[in-house]
């Protein structure tokens, strides 16, 4: 004899997985050499000794995420070679073309991706690709007289590292470096 079971309420029912807060990817933009890096992770909570010895200083971001576990409150470079200027957290990107679905039977929710964007120290991509042309100025003349030596894109490059350094000093005035 098989005995009915009452029907489960909303607070019995089996809940689906909750996605993690916690970023699973995280992603550096080098906005100087214009690369993408995608680093080694190391997740260190609250209750736990920073591990000293695994982790070289020169080679370390910290990222202080605040109570709820979601919203970033610090982010900063111990490397004197790459500096921080800004970071966002979204979801992954999706292949499969569907969202999330309220409902049962859609696709799983996407993970978290930190991004972190910043300068290093070093020469920009655009200047390492160059080779030097020593009549590169006659041809420029020769081509056009309103953009005579490349001044119009020599000023462009000038605002967007102005722009890039007014980021990085930003950023450094709102942080604390505890040494």
């Amino acid at each position: 004899m098989q005995q009915a079971q009452p029907p489960l309420t909303k607070a019995q029912s089996p809940l689906p997985p909750q996605p993690s807060t916690i970023p699973q990817f995280v992603v550096l933009h080098d906005k100087l050499q214009q690369s993408w890096k995608h680093p080694f992770v190391h997740y260190v909570f609250e209750d736990e000794p920073f591990p000293p010895h695994t982790v070289p200083k020169d080679h370390c971001i910290i990222v202080e995420f605040a109570q709820d576990g979601e919203t970033v409150k610090q982010v900063y470079s111990q490397s004197h070679k790459f500096q921080v200027t800004n970071y966002k957290i979204s979801s992954t990107p999706t292949f499969g073309g569907g969202k999330e679905s309220g409902g049962g039977g859609g696709a799983p929710a996407a993970s978290l991706m930190l991004t972190i964007e910043g300068m290093s120290a070093g020469k920009p991509a655009d200047t390492l690709a160059l080779s030097p042309n020593p009549f590169s100025y006659r041809e420029e003349m020769d081509q056009t007289s309103t953009n005579m030596f490349g001044l119009d894109e020599l000023l462009s490059d000038f605002q967007k590292r102005n722009d890039l350094l007014r980021q990085i000093l930003g950023s450094t005035k709102n942080s604390t470096i505890e040494r």
